[in-house]
């Protein structure tokens, strides 16, 4: 096993707190496993300061919300972040041949912080990549420790920055727009209107399964039609309607049906209602006002 470790005065067991500074450094250490078999951390109170730890390589074994019988498997290229009082609970396999990576660090706005940089409040595993330059920031965080030369704390600081723009960067990156995937929703929504027209549509049940909440669809839609799905869904079945009364001999009941209605008499209410003609007086106007070929 190789371990190269340091820390800040301040730091003890249970961790530090403080609230001087936007950001301090308590501790920061990285070790891989080659001969150890299983190396193990149990925290049942965890710390009073933030943890964060990045697998360069290998995995581990996360055990959440107190579930001992559920490891996370977090793979290369992803952070776990421990917020003040969360368990610690993870173990790692020499088999996996895992490098890892971890900081201790506390201040007056983490929180803040970490948002500003694309982390969110609960979020626990980031996905960060796989660059060197991790690793690089992290030894030489644990060189500014370990030498403790002037401004060691201010300079572990401004690098424990640099990594947080890095992970920032490549969750970005990585991230697929969600605006765009919202449109991109919207718009198979509609084509499937289109198709699907004739048939018996249940929005909500459509809606299930979706990357979308029936909230956000139906807000979303809206924004993007100018209607409501059931109004959109109206307006094709009146357009096809109409064309079908204009160039067709189909009775009103079979227009009704081929359009999504089983009853030709609520079909006719529903056109006259938004045409402000019944179907057999829209074709005899249409008819009637037809300029000859």
């Amino acid at each position: 096993m190789f371990l190269n470790y340091a820390n800040s005065p301040e730091d003890k067991p249970e961790g530090n707190t403080n609230k001087d500074k936007l950001l301090f450094i308590n501790s920061c250490g990285t070790y891989r496993l080659y001969t150890k078999p299983r190396l193990q951390t149990f925290r049942p109170n965890g710390r009073v300061d933030y943890q964060l730890i990045y697998i360069a390589s290998g995995k581990g074994y996360f055990y959440f919300h107190n579930d001992s019988d559920s490891p996370t498997v977090v793979d290369a290229g992803n952070i776990v972040l421990y917020r003040p009082g969360d368990t610690h609970q993870y173990v790692y396999y020499g088999k996996d041949c895992p490098d890892i990576y971890w900081i201790h660090f506390t201040g007056y706005d983490i929180a803040g912080l970490l948002r500003k940089h694309g982390i969110e409040p609960e979020q626990r595993v980031i996905a960060a990549g796989t660059s060197s330059g991790y690793a690089h920031i992290f030894e030489r965080i644990i060189a500014e420790l370990q030498l403790q030369k002037d401004f060691y704390e201010e300079a572990s600081a401004v690098l424990f920055m640099q990594l947080l723009l890095l992970i920032g960067r490549s969750a970005r990156e990585s991230a697929p727009d969600r605006e765009n995937l919202l449109s991109e929703e919207i718009h198979l929504a509609a084509i499937y209107l289109h198709e699907h027209y004739r048939e018996a549509i249940n929005i909500e049940s459509y809606i299930e399964g979706k990357s979308i909440s029936t909230s956000s669809f139906f807000r979303k839609f809206k924004q993007y039609t100018g209607m409501t799905p059931l109004q959109y869904l109206l307006e094709i079945r009146l357009s096809n309607a109409k064309k079908l009364l204009e160039t067709t001999d189909y009775s009103i009941n079979e227009i009704s049906f081929l359009i999504g209605y089983e009853n030709a008499l609520y079909f006719s209410r529903i056109f006259h209602k938004h045409v402000g003609l019944s179907p057999k007086e829209y074709r005899k106007s249409v008819r009637r006002n037809a300029t000859p070929i």
